[in-house]
């Protein structure tokens, strides 16, 4: 039995667990076998098992359903905000809909705790260029790792912003 820390309707999110790696190695998007092995994964099973490893991560499951999504956030020392990522299932194209249901499910339970989250994604896939920008991502720029091309978004948390920079308060006795 899966925890199911949020709920919208027959969609929820559980933080994921080992028991979840064979479902979504054995079940993730072509895309997104494409995009791991872009990065030098070409064990796709152990790629997931480092991003259980390495990251806060959550599956999202409409009830009785094989996983719609994986996602979450992946803190880098080099990073001031976590990067912000997505995986889907290989029936992305027949249940987009669910999918936006639930990387907006993920998206709004993660800002809770972050002044701000950063996404990549792949040139290529302009439909989720486009779904970044609907999930409220602002893309800021375009980087390039010859021969792909990224465009990196950034989110703001309005509710988590200051006018003060909190580290560089003086400390008051």
């Amino acid at each position: 039995m899966e925890v199911k820390i949020l709920k919208r309707g027959k969609f929820y999110l559980t933080p994921f667990t080992l028991n979840h790696i064979d479902e979504v190695a054995n079940n993730l998007s072509h895309e997104n076998i494409r995009e791991l092995k872009i990065l030098g994964h070409l064990d796709i099973k152990q790629a997931i098992t480092e991003m259980y490893e390495c990251s806060e991560c959550y599956l999202v499951r409409k009830e009785g359903e094989l996983f719609t999504a994986v996602g979450g956030l992946w803190y880098a020392e080099d990073q001031d905000y976590p990067q912000m990522f997505f995986m889907f299932s290989n029936k992305i194209k027949e249940n987009f809909t669910s999918i936006a249901r639930g990387s907006k499910m993920l998206v709004n339970y993660l800002e809770q705790t972050q002044p701000q989250m950063t996404m990549t994604i792949l040139a290529d896939y302009e439909i989720m260029v486009d779904w970044a920008v609907w999930l409220g991502f602002e893309p800021v720029g375009v980087s390039i790792s010859p021969p792909y091309k990224y465009v990196d978004f950034v989110r703001c948390n309005s509710n988590k912003k200051s006018v003060y920079d909190e580290p560089l308060r003086p400390i008051t006795h």
